[in-house]
């Protein structure tokens, strides 16, 4: 399973819609505890059924969520480009995961939003920069245009 992280209202649950059925959705609700999806996915000559959990941004459901963590193989650290914030939280919530999961976890930092690039707050050279420096897989995507949205997930 690979588990969807970071703050409320950063594009995890578009992410997943994206990948899993190809579709975005402006109204999006806020995620209550946890929801998951799934898609059957190449890799090499097998197909691997991939197993998305789509966690609740929102502190008080982190008791519930963090749970999910435990059998995770794979996390997407997500942060919005646009508000600072959410990237600055990213240390809380990659100290959650690490508490939680496996030793062996693969973690990709995410950097969602890039169509609103007028509106960029964080650097990509300071999140690169980051993830360099913890181990971390990096990329920028956009749910709403689909950029790079296979790259994260499959990676």
């Amino acid at each position: 399973a690979v588990v969807l992280i970071g703050e409320s209202g950063v594009g995890k649950t578009n992410l997943l819609s994206r990948f899993t059925r190809n579709e975005f959705n402006h109204d999006s609700r806020t995620t209550i505890g946890v929801e998951f999806s799934t898609r059957t996915v190449p890799v090499g000559a097998a197909a691997v059924k991939a197993q998305i959990w789509d966690t609740a941004g929102l502190e008080r459901y982190r008791a519930i969520t963090s749970a999910y963590y435990r059998g995770a193989v794979g996390a997407l650290v997500v942060f919005d480009i646009t508000k600072h914030q959410t990237y600055e939280a990213v240390e809380r919530w990659l100290k959650e995961l690490y508490e939680h999961a496996e030793a062996g976890v693969v973690v990709m930092l995410v950097g969602n939003k890039t169509d609103l690039a007028q509106a960029r707050e964080v650097p990509a050279e300071e999140a690169r920069m980051f993830a360099d420096n913890n181990g971390l897989l990096f990329v920028e995507t956009s749910a709403l245009d689909c950029t790079n949205v296979e790259q994260a997930f499959g990676t």
